[in-house]
């Protein structure tokens, strides 16, 4: 089986070609990244736990959901994504884009979506464990055990936390 190919963007975000996932293992290239801030009736946020056999952040809390393949759009990923790491359906609503980079590590333009849902969540592979945290919760524990999450997340989470008007 050949290796998935993956979309390469420049600094702008504007596209390349298609490069094998493991060209972007390196952070040496840029691709982009969908990714789902879920919460649930209760105004409690999703928190997925990386499994242990992801490439990047194993066992790392992150975002629902992650990034495009071949030649996918923003809102395709996340279309395409929603079902399968989390076995459900939902309506989303695109929030912002922003750039991380983990010099040697990743680099990503990153479109956050927001949703909400009291579905039962049913996590593919990708994901070791989940839990449901307030917003409280989650801004004290990344303060106190930063190491646990994903940097692209914190810095997302941050951003939104500072310009949500909440949901």
């Amino acid at each position: 089986m050949s290796e998935e190919l993956i979309i390469e963007v420049d600094e702008y975000d504007k596209e390349i070609g298609l490069r094998p996932r493991s060209d972007f293992y390196t952070g040496e290239y840029i691709h982009r990244a969908s990714h789902l801030i879920l919460f649930n009736e209760e105004g409690k946020i999703l928190l997925p736990k990386r499994a242990k056999t992801k490439r990047w952040y194993p066992l790392h809390y992150d975002y629902a959901v992650g990034g495009t393949v071949g030649n996918e759009t923003y809102r395709d990923c996340i279309q395409r994504e929603i079902p399968e790491e989390l076995g459900i359906e939902i309506p989303v609503k695109e929030i912002f884009k922003y750039f991380s980079s983990d010099r040697g590590i990743d680099a990503a333009f990153r479109m956050i979506f927001v949703g909400k849902t009291d579905q039962q969540i049913k996590p593919n592979e990708e994901v070791e464990s989940i839990k449901w945290v307030s917003k409280e919760e989650l801004i004290k524990d990344i303060k106190q055990n930063p190491k646990n999450y994903a940097p692209y997340l914190s810095k997302g989470l941050e951003k939104y936390f500072s310009t949500a008007s909440g949901m």
